[in-house]
């Protein structure tokens, strides 16, 4: 075998790349709440003429806090509770998102929102 050449990809190699990148999916967005939590953003000048205060949050699901707990568990020594808070914001609105498309119901004649030409 040439030095030059990359080693014969193996079983083990792809499956430790796949792990890899699905473990990275699925922390790319508790790691991005994080960051937001961590710098966020300037605070705008509130409209004189509002009067009404701002809407409740929503009501945090039970799956969402389950998901924060396991989050907590592994790197709450890492996190603050400001920060655990917005992770679980995060998971929160991701599962309702999940749902709100679950729930959208197609009809066959419904089209692909992007056209595949070879």
């Amino acid at each position: 075998m040439n030095a030059s050449q990359p080693p014969a990809p193996d079983r083990r190699r792809f499956l430790a790349t796949i792990g890899i990148a699905g473990l990275s999916t699925a922390l790319t967005p508790p790691i991005q709440a994080l960051a937001q939590a961590a710098n966020p953003p300037a605070a705008t000048p509130a409209k004189p003429d509002t009067a009404a205060a701002p809407p409740a949050p929503p009501e945090i699901s039970e799956d969402a806090r389950s998901l924060a707990e396991i989050i907590r568990r592994r790197y709450g020594k890492h996190l603050t509770p400001d920060q655990l808070e917005a992770v679980t914001r995060e998971l929160n609105g991701r599962i309702q998102g999940g749902r709100t498309l679950r729930d959208s119901k197609l009809v066959n004649a419904d089209e692909p929102d992007v056209t595949f030409r070879p």
